[in-house]
């Protein structure tokens, strides 16, 4: 996976740099991650290696900030969801939309590869994904009290939540063989899901 990385003064991140990095997720979506080198992430950067260096020691750092750069963006959804959840509850497509958003350009693929080549980035999305897990069992038992949500278990409601974020977003056959996108899986389970338990 490369060389360690070691302490060293870089320059400190901007929006540009925000910019260059997230621009490349499209171009990863069905790359081998585990056999890209600094000389390819700089071409698909379309940065020399020099300008990288300046910011980033080693390829985990870049996909490192890559992740955690997306998942601040996506952690929009919190200032949706507090304060105002019980009007949130009727308009669960804003929740549908900052997630389908958020993950516009990432496919499964991509994700798979980040889980097995990268996994001080891809603990940036689990620990992001478990705060998720916790704000929505909140949100089904606030829902559940309210008796704005049906009476069923906040638990299995999790449960299959869980499933859903962990399990299907890196399974890229399924997507393959039903040639559905990420953001569209996100929207369309979150529509089944809290249409069936809205009570109207």
């Amino acid at each position: 996976m490369g060389r360690k990385s070691i302490t060293k003064n870089r320059r400190q991140k901007n929006k540009k740099v925000e910019q260059w990095t997230q621009a490349i997720i499209p171009k990863l979506r069905n790359r081998e991650l585990g056999s890209l080198t600094i000389d390819d992430l700089a071409v698909l950067l379309n940065k020399s290696k020099s300008t990288i260096y300046e910011y980033f020691t080693t390829k985990e750092e870049i996909f490192e900030y890559i992740t955690q750069v997306r998942i601040d963006h996506i952690k929009a959804y919190k200032k949706e969801i507090s304060g105002k959840i019980l009007e949130f509850i009727h308009s669960y497509e804003m929740l549908a939309k900052i997630l389908a958003e958020g993950v516009q350009d990432i496919s499964p693929f991509y994700l798979k590869q980040l889980q097995i080549h990268y996994p001080t980035a891809w603990k940036i999305i689990e620990d992001f994904l478990q705060d998720l897990l916790r704000d929505l069992k909140d949100f089904y038992v606030l829902g559940i009290e309210n008796k704005m949500f049906r009476a069923v278990s906040a638990d299995l409601l999790i449960k299959l939540d869980e499933y859903f974020i962990k399990q299907l977003v890196t399974d890229y056959n399924f997507f393959n063989s039903n040639q559905q996108t990420l953001p569209t899986a996100i929207r369309e389970y979150l529509f089944v899901k809290f249409e069936g338990l809205i009570i109207k």
